[in-house]
């Protein structure tokens, strides 16, 4: 069974074409990393809706933006979790 941080990992990988590694790890903020941009955001936003059944609405999206891998696994955690 694959986690979620697995799940995001795989999708941010492929869609941005870039490897966590040393320099671009986990705590990494993507947008400062020139990774991901605010497209880019709005599209994983809407991947982790799909893939994890989740219901955000524009605050969630706007309010808490989301910039590196653990962060995001941690708000998908929640949602899954209904806190």
């Amino acid at each position: 069974m694959t986690s979620t941080t697995d799940t995001i990992r795989t999708y941010l990988e492929e869609r941005f074409l870039f490897e966590f590694d040393d320099e671009t790890t986990p705590d990494t903020d993507l947008f400062k990393a020139g990774v991901i941009d605010s497209f880019g955001y709005v599209r994983m936003m809407r991947f982790l809706e799909s893939e994890f059944s989740l219901a955000l609405d524009g605050d969630e999206i706007l309010m808490n933006v989301l910039v590196s891998l653990n962060a995001i696994d941690e708000f998908v955690q929640k949602k899954l979790a209904g806190k």
